[in-house]
């Protein structure tokens, strides 16, 4: 049914009537929001910004006024072993006797002293003196790795004083993997004396020390320090990422980064600079964090706002929407699901004739499904009782006793096996029979044919033992044993083989397979068409369609019969059965 358009403004709207009270108390909830918060915000954003950056900065420089003195004190200490003094006089005297004795008391009087400036100045770590001529170590307070060689280390400045800063490395300390800043300052002993080569003062102090100077969450904000050398190059990342690899120019990555951070840099009088790095969302947190609240109280006044759509909306729309909801479990075939009332009158008689119909529905639905079985368990009824027994048995009867009389003992022979194995087929043992009950009817049904017929054909049966007395269906075997006769060898000889095994602890397996000609595809479709006339002209009449008949009436739908061919090979018929059957008709 089409709706004619019309060219009114109220098209403009929703179509829906929910939509349409939405958007009318929404817009007068969101346009004076909307003028408030933008005042607001271009107030509120200057003074948070300049709030953050003066703290940023602030805690920058405290960090910077702690790394001088770390530095400054390294730059002491070095400076009292290496300037010309008692120690120096001692190392001087040390490097120049001859006397075993004096140079070991000097060296005693050299390392207590070296042991009374750790001592006073916990954050020293290796203290040594180094002769870089012959890369000896004298008097170190701690075991050196020598594999690792100080010329190899870092600058960190680049000036031309008498002392370098080197760092962050590896520690010299051969037990310990920590990463280190050094000093190294030229002593006065040996200075302009040709027999005394140059020595200089090593001193290790642990980076963690000036680490854990960082405030790395300064006003809330999470941020990595960098520290980078006098040429601007990072030699430390509290981070380790990638975005800012050690060896990198900081000047390089401003330029690559800096709409993503913001950065902020100092220096200090030893060639060290430090450089805090802030996401900008981080850096933009707490103006982020006012517009949340502000959009909060905004998204608060909109629902208050729309409380009262929702309360008409729910008086109309809602009901309307559980009705829906009817037809759609209709449409799903659920059917057991009770009336529930609206609490308004005319929605819950609308619901109401609703429900009614819904339980005519499912009772049409529940007659035809017992029709329909009742439909199939009458067509396999009809094959199994299309002959008059009480004729036919009468008839062979007869036929039996004027053989004897004759004395036609093979005729008499022959009658007696297909009597039981008609008797067998026209249900007189039962509808369910054990696996042994269906063996002895195919090895008698076989023997007639081998009596009926000139041609030679030989049957194998192979049954697992522990299952002749498993139940099943009447009547199974033997329609595929003639099937595999009639259109297997086309009065050749040949050889079926009948296999019953269990698969598994649930089912049961049974086979039938021949070595005959084969079928195609289309001749075993064909097999399976309960209305094909050819079917009738051989042995019962009954063809393949009624094994399935059986089994699906007696294990469900998933089960049925499958059938393999090989032009020129043969063909063989499967079946795979529950151990329990499913259903038991009376009989």
């Amino acid at each position: 049914m089409a709706f004619r358009s019309s060219k009114r403004k109220l098209d403009l709207l929703p179509y829906t009537l929910k939509h349409r009270l939405f958007a009318m108390l929404a817009l007068c909830v969101i346009i004076p929001l909307t003028l408030i918060g933008l005042i607001s915000f271009f107030g509120i954003y200057n003074v948070l910004q300049n709030k953050v950056e003066k703290g940023v900065e602030k805690s920058l420089e405290q960090e910077r006024k702690g790394i001088e003195s770390i530095l400054s004190n390294l730059d002491y200490s070095s400076r009292q072993l290496a300037f010309e003094g008692k120690v120096g006089k001692d190392l001087k005297s040390y490097l120049t006797s001859p006397d075993p004795l004096d140079r070991k008391e000097l060296a005693d009087e050299i390392e207590n002293y070296i042991s009374l400036i750790n001592y006073t100045n916990p954050l020293l770590g290796l203290t040594t003196y180094y002769l870089p001529e012959t890369k000896e170590f004298l008097f170190e307070n701690l075991y050196i790795n020598p594999k690792l060689d100080i010329n190899n280390f870092a600058k960190i400045n680049q000036n031309s004083s008498n002392y370098t800063i080197h760092g962050p490395h590896r520690t010299l300390y051969t037990n310990s993997r920590n990463s280190v800043f050094s000093i190294m300052r030229q002593t006065e002993t040996g200075s302009g004396e040709k027999n005394i080569e140059p020595i200089y003062v090593y001193i290790e102090t642990n980076v963690s020390a000036i680490t854990s100077l960082f405030n790395n969450d300064p006003y809330g904000m999470p941020v990595r320090h960098l520290m980078l050398d006098e040429k601007g190059h990072i030699i430390y990342n509290s981070q380790e990422d990638t975005d800012f690899p050690i060896g990198a120019d900081i000047a390089s990555i401003k330029d690559r980064l800096s709409d993503n951070f913001v950065f902020f840099e100092t220096s200090s009088n030893y060639g060290i600079k430090v450089a805090v790095v802030i996401d900008r969302n981080d850096y933009h947190k707490e103006m982020n964090t006012w517009l949340k609240r502000f959009a909060a109280v905004g998204i608060l006044s909109l629902v208050i706002g729309l409380a009262i759509g929702w309360i008409i909306w729910s008086m109309i729309y809602g009901p309307l929407q559980h009705i829906r909801k009817q037809f759609k479990m209709l449409g799903e075939n659920r059917f057991n699901e009770p009336p529930v009332s609206l609490h308004m009158k005319e929605f819950d008689e609308l619901l109401y004739h609703f429900y009614e119909m819904r339980q005519r529905i499912r009772g049409l639905m529940s007659e035809i499904e017992q029709k329909e079985s009742r439909k199939r368990q009458l067509e396999v009824e009809k094959l199994m009782y299309q002959m008059n027994p009480h004729f036919i048995h009468n008839t062979l009867n007869t036929a039996q006793w004027l053989a004897r009389i004759n004395g036609q003992d093979e005729i008499v022979r022959l009658l007696m096996i297909f009597t039981r194995v008609l008797n067998y087929n026209l249900g007189k043992e039962g509808k369910i029979v054990t696996v042994g009950d269906e063996i002895q009817t195919v090895k008698d049904y076989m023997e007639l044919q081998q009596i009926r017929y000139n041609h030679n054909f030989n049957v194998e049966i192979e049954v697992e033992d522990g299952t002749s007395a498993i139940e099943m269906p009447r009547f199974i075997l033997q329609p595929l044993v003639e099937n595999a006769l009639y259109h297997g060898f086309k009065q050749k000889d040949g050889t079926i083989t009948v296999k019953v095994s269990r698969h598994g602890e649930e089912h049961l397996f049974i086979s039938v397979k021949d070595n005959g000609e084969g079928m195609s595809q289309e001749v075993i479709e064909k097999l399976f068409q309960s209305n094909d006339p050819n079917r009738r002209k051989v042995g019962l009449g009954i063809g393949l369609n009624f094994v399935n008949n059986i089994v699906n009436m007696y294990y469900g739908d998933p089960y049925g019969l499958e059938v393999s061919s090989t032009i020129g090979v043969g063909t063989e018929m499967r079946l795979l059965l529950p151990i329990t059957v499913k259903e038991v008709w009376d009989d």
